[in-house]
């Protein structure tokens, strides 16, 4: 359950689903122990996600990358987006 800004220097508490973004990470765990599955119908509904939300003042200057290493990383918008072109497919927004 997510309960405050995934930005440790930030105290905002997490309120209402419109105020902020909320981002859907595939736990790495997760998506490593699945492996390939037998059945495809089977493969779409075994996601695992963890929830990360930013608050209405974070996500105007940062957004959360998948980070291979260590779960997630806050990144300045500034920097994802002079990246996107070498980053393999992109984090899903869920609001």
């Amino acid at each position: 359950m997510v309960a405050k800004c995934a930005n440790p220097a930030c105290s905002a508490t997490f309120r209402y689903l419109h105020e902020g973004e909320l981002f859907a990470i595939e736990s790495k765990t997760d998506s490593l122990r699945r492996g390939l599955p037998a059945d495809p119908e089977y493969a779409s509904n075994s996601h695992k996600y963890q929830y990360f939300w930013l608050c209405s003042s974070c996500c105007c200057a940062m957004t959360v990358q998948a980070d291979g290493d260590h779960g997630v990383t806050l990144v300045p918008k500034r920097k994802m987006a002079s990246h996107a072109s070498a980053v393999n497919g992109s984090t899903p927004r869920v609001a």
